[in-house]
Parts: structure tokens; C-alpha cells; sequence
């Protein structure tokens, strides 16, 4: 719990640039051995760099939550996403979504039947397409239910005609199966709503591990098509 308080304060601190063990200590309340210990390690690990008498993180914020989730430490990506751009959210799953071995694209938009609909992030790998809704509100589930409606729709109208989608990824499989998921910022076990996963980004690493056993439960569009 005291390291999640240095982790946590350091993020915090780490969107002004050069930081000095003082404002980490009088923003994480702690202070001694435990804070040089804790620099010590970033220090050795490259994650920080010393600037004079102070300190820089060499890793964009999603890299750093992505650091310290390695070394098994719970940061409170809820309390800390005040002081996060929108689009670290986003970095942050395809970090994570990399790390297993997918290729992954974000903010794509596909023109189908007359309009365009836009995916937050696209994580694929043969032969899945996962079509990712990212949603970092700190509390979504009363609006669940029209996020997921809404995400559903945008698949289906892919999958009608997935040729688009498939040329501007890159993808040569000829068949695919698309599967709509929505990722949160907040903590909570995985769920399901219509046949969609809802996985929080601390569930992500668990989500792709039981992908496997699970793909036949979800609400998934098994398309075909030829190459443009």
C-alpha cells in the first residue's frame, strides 16, 4: 500500500516534467528510506533520469502505469485519470494488446452504407478482429447498456461489407471473426452485456489469456470477403 502511494503520487507529479523528491514526499506523505528506495530502483530501472536536483520520468504515462502493473502494484487508474490526457487511455491498452502479440491501430474510421463509424482501438490478430469501445468515465454502468447498443451496431454495419476494414488494416486472411469489447478505466471484474465483454483495463491481461475458452460465448460477426 505504500509503494501504490509513491506510484500513484509519482504520476501525478510526472505530468510536470522535472520533479524533486521533496514535492514526491509532501505529495505522497512519506518520506525517509522508503522514497529513496523507491527512486533508487526507478533510477536503476531507466524509468527516471536525475536533472539536477531533481528528477524526470522517461516513460509517457502509459508506460509508466504499465511499468509499475509489471512489478504487481495496483495504481488507482481512477483517481489518477484527472491528470491524464484522453489519449493515454488509449496508449495503454495497446501496450497491453502488443505485449500479446497483436497488431493494433487506433482511432480508425471506416466508411459503411453512406456514413463512417469510428473504432477507439483495433486489436487483431489471425484469426480475430477485436473492435475495442474505451471508455475511461469513472462510472459507466448506467449508461452501459446504450454504449454497448451502440458499439453493436457499429460492428454489424462492418461486418456487412468488411472489405474497407480489412484492406485498411492490412489484413489477408479472407475470413475473420469480429468481436465488439469494451474496456474501462475503472476497477471491476469482467461481465457481459448482449454477449459483449466488458473488461476493466486491470482485466485486460486476463481477458486475452482466456480468450480461448470464451470466444464462443461472446457476441462475435464471422465475415469473408476479397481482397480490394
Amino acid at each position: 500500500m505504500i509503494v501504490e502511494r509513491l506510484a500513484k503520487s509519482l504520476m501525478v507529479l510526472s505530468k510536470d516534467g522535472v520533479f524533486t523528491r521533496e514535492s514526491l514526499e509532501r505529495l505522497s506523505g512519506l518520506g525517509g528510506s522508503i522514497v529513496e528506495s523507491f527512486l533508487n530502483e526507478l533510477l536503476s530501472d531507466g524509468a527516471i533520469t536525475r536533472v539536477g536536483e531533481g528528477y524526470r520520468v522517461n516513460m509517457r504515462p502509459h508506460a509508466l502505469i504499465r511499468y509499475f502493473m509489471n512489478k504487481g502494484l495496483s495504481v488507482d487508474l481512477e483517481e489518477i485519470s484527472g491528470f491524464l490526457p484522453w489519449d493515454e487511455f488509449e496508449a495503454l491498452i495497446r501496450l497491453i494488446f502488443e505485449e500479446w502479440g497483436f497488431r493494433v491501430v487506433s482511432r480508425l474510421r471506416v466508411p459503411v452504407v453512406g456514413t463512417r463509424v469510428e473504432f477507439d482501438v483495433i486489436a487483431y490478430r489471425e484469426p480475430r478482429v477485436l473492435l475495442i469501445e474505451a471508455k475511461r468515465w469513472r462510472r459507466v454502468s448506467g449508461s452501459l447498456s446504450a454504449i454497448v447498443k451502440r458499439h453493436l451496431e457499429k460492428v454489424e454495419l462492418v461486418s456487412r461489407g468488411p472489405e474497407v476494414l480489412m484492406n485498411r488494416l492490412g489484413v489477408r486472411w479472407g475470413e475473420a471473426l469480429l468481436i465488439p469489447v469494451v474496456i474501462t478505466w475503472h476497477k471491476a471484474g469482467m461481465s457481459m452485456l448482449e454477449g459483449v465483454p466488458i473488461v476493466s483495463i486491470y482485466q485486460v491481461n486476463s481477458f486475452i489469456m482466456e480468450l480461448d475458452g470464451i470466444v464462443d460465448y461472446v457476441r462475435a460477426f464471422r465475415v469473408s470477403w476479397r481482397h480490394l
